[in-house]
């Protein structure tokens, strides 16, 4: 059980948040970059330079991630700003997909909504607890953490829909794994609802 600690508003460290970090730069970077080239390759109708916004997208989130852990520059303030950049970015990848595969739209639909809605909601409770991201969400209750979290739930939420995508010709498996993934999420809402609530049960930051 979490044991209970003082409520984030009598904590004066979470009044010291440094939006201006290294890891706030690059997600900056990666997003202005990202769209520029989701941008040329909408108005292209290109998917190489698609792809070149995605590679950007999937190489810089991983390198702001790295470096907010590394140089402890994580805050509250930068995983939402990364939360909303992975959305904004991920959602222009699939528009523009979708333009140049129009036959994948039920797929393409059933994944935004997954994304850009029911994990755009599960990835910000977070807010609710103080502690720093959704990464550390496994101190509020470890299954959710893991099915949406850890290495393995991130890379099924949005590396393996975009693989099957683009790597297997029959639309079925993304769609199958599109329809267990927003089951797994709705599972992980109805499941969240059921926590203790945050005034009873806080958790330090760290």
């Amino acid at each position: 059980m979490i044991s209970p600690s003082p409520s984030p508003s009598s904590d004066p460290s979470w009044q010291r948040e440094q939006p201006f970090t290294w890891a706030n730069l690059v997600t900056a970077v990666r997003t202005v970059v990202g769209v520029a080239l989701f941008s040329i390759a909408a108005f292209e109708r290109s998917a190489a330079w698609n792809f070149a916004g995605l590679a950007v997208y999937w190489s810089l989130d991983m390198l702001d991630g790295f470096l907010a852990r590394r140089l402890h520059q994580e805050t509250r303030l930068g995983a939402q700003f990364d939360i909303l950049a992975d959305r904004l970015l991920v959602a222009f990848f699939y528009l523009n997909y979708l333009a140049l595969h129009p036959g994948r739209a039920v797929v393409v639909a059933l994944f935004l909504f997954e994304f850009m809605v029911v994990d755009h909601y599960l990835s910000n409770q977070f807010l609710r607890w103080p502690i720093l991201s959704p990464n550390y969400f496994y101190k509020v209750d470890r299954l959710i953490w893991k099915l949406n979290w850890s290495l393995p739930g991130k890379l099924f939420n949005t590396g393996l829909i975009t693989m099957l995508l683009l790597l297997v010709p029959p639309a079925w498996p993304a769609l199958s794994a599109c329809v267990i993934l927003i089951g797994l999420k709705l599972y992980c809402c109805v499941r969240l609802h059921g926590l203790a609530q945050p005034e009873v049960a806080f958790i330090p930051i760290r």
